[in-house]
């Protein structure tokens, strides 16, 4: 055996810090950017803040912000107890409330009568922190429903915000919340997956020697733990609001569209010009270095969010174009991707998944999750038009409403009728947009004489 040296070149791609907080700003809501702006404005002195718009912000919730700063030492657990009393004074959650902002985040036409009154059964079932701990089997029972149903409504509702919600305990709420920021492979996820305990108790040692990195780097994980939010049902304690902020709003003047996004407020936020005059006079050589780094953190925190405004603004305008008919109440929603958005405007298709993620658009006729104008489509045998699933689904209804129902049609029976109409889908997807409607199969629905 001959042992050797040898030189390999390989290409890398790695995203810089500066990349990656530029990827959770595009990421961030309305709501979000502006508590990130906030704490930005508590931290850096070049960064002004004068308070003429509004959007819940102002100097009272800045005050409020600061006060909850955390500092290095104090023990999680102990963060979470201080909370508690902080909220004694708090009334209980209006359950209307917070069923009505879960489920107004589902599309109500996908699910069945008594699919919908699972849900409403389960979202009651949530706990004071917002976590759900009753068994499966115990919901399928109570409500006379499959456990394999159950648990599908579970994962659908663990999907939705705020993120955490509907998790099984803190562990599971916090790595959602990491989840949803694309961080399964940070050191941070590994601390909350397998060391949350010895963060509850200060073992910054313990969790240092099992992970092999630096205590300081365990401190900086612990900080960010305690931004993560560890009580979902905190989001709609008194004094949150109870609606939805859109951050992108369609408007529609003499037939004529228009975009605007819901962003005034940010012009509140600008560079201090007594600190820069201080930065350009000072001779004290450190001053002058601290006051240079704190104004290259402020211009690349609002280069980020004018990229974020442009990326938001661009693909907004693309969803409106091909939706239009949709948003006028004309027709069904139309096939749509992520990917086919992402080729119209010339970006990835994972910059579109950030970009819409957890925003709303408000238009005439109501307000909608941004995700939810995305459709995936079904291509017509012999041409290149799509029809969108969710038009499918419907065809599939009604063939199913009409039937003879001594004769019910069989999943094989609908994919033939289908194909009549030029759509040309599996048996297979046939059975999945049928249970996804909660529509039972032909035996189930056949009617014996008696």
């Amino acid at each position: 055996m001959e042992l050797g040296y040898e030189v390999q070149l390989e290409q890398r791609q790695q995203l810089s810090q500066n990349q990656i907080q530029s990827l959770e700003i595009l990421a961030m809501d309305g709501v979000e950017l502006n508590r990130f702006l906030q704490n930005e404005y508590l931290e850096n002195p070049l960064l002004d803040y004068s308070g003429t718009h509004g959007m819940g912000s102002g100097q009272e919730e800045i005050n409020k912000s600061y006060e909850q700063t955390l500092t290095y030492g104090r023990n999680y657990e102990d963060m979470i107890e201080e909370e508690d009393k902080r909220r004694k004074d708090i009334p209980t959650q209006d359950s209307d409330q917070v069923r009505n902002f879960l489920l107004d985040q589902l599309p109500r036409k996908e699910f069945s009568r008594d699919q919908w009154a699972l849900l409403e059964y389960m979202v009651d079932c949530l706990d004071d922190t917002g976590f759900f701990t009753t068994p499966v089997e115990e919901v399928a029972d109570k409500t006379h429903r499959p456990e394999d149903e159950v648990g599908q409504m579970l994962g659908l509702l663990r999907e939705l915000e705020p993120y955490g919600i509907f998790a099984q305990d803190l562990k599971h709420c916090l790595l959602k919340q990491l989840e949803m920021l694309g961080m399964q492979e940070s050191t941070l996820w590994k601390v909350v997956d397998l060391h949350l305990q010895d963060v509850a108790d200060g073992r910054i040692s313990s969790i240092s020697r099992n992970l092999k990195i630096s205590t300081m780097e365990v401190r900086k994980c612990i900080e960010q733990i305690a931004k993560l939010n560890p009580r979902p049902m905190s989001e709609f304690g008194a004094g949150k609001s109870d609606f939805i902020v859109p951050d992108i709003i369609f408007r529609e003047e003499h037939g004529k569209w228009e975009v605007e996004l819901n962003d005034d407020w940010m012009e509140d936020y600008h560079i201090n010009d007594y600190y820069l005059r201080m930065m350009k006079e000072s001779k004290d050589e450190e001053l002058t270095e601290y006051f240079r780094m704190k104004l290259e953190r402020v211009r690349f925190v609002m280069n980020s969010i004018a990229q974020r405004r442009q990326t938001v603004m661009t693909i907004s305008e693309a969803v409106m174009r091909r939706q239009q008919a949709y948003l006028e109440g004309r027709t069904w929603l139309q096939p749509m991707t992520m990917t086919d958005v992402a080729e119209e405007v010339g970006i990835h298709t994972s910059t579109v998944s950030r970009a819409i993620k957890g925003k709303y658009i408000q238009y005439p006729r109501g307000t909608v999750a941004m995700k939810h104008l995305f459709s995936s489509s079904v291509s017509l045998s012999g041409g290149t038009k799509a029809v969108g699933n969710m038009q499918v689904k419907e065809m599939i209804r009604e063939l199913i409403d009409g039937e003879d129902k001594k004769k019910p049609y069989s999943d094989q029976a609908i994919m033939k009728l289908l194909k009549e109409r030029q759509i040309d889908i599996s048996r297979r997807a046939v059975a999945k947009y049928r249970e996804e409607l909660g529509i039972r199969g032909s035996f189930d629905r056949k009617v014996f004489p008696s």
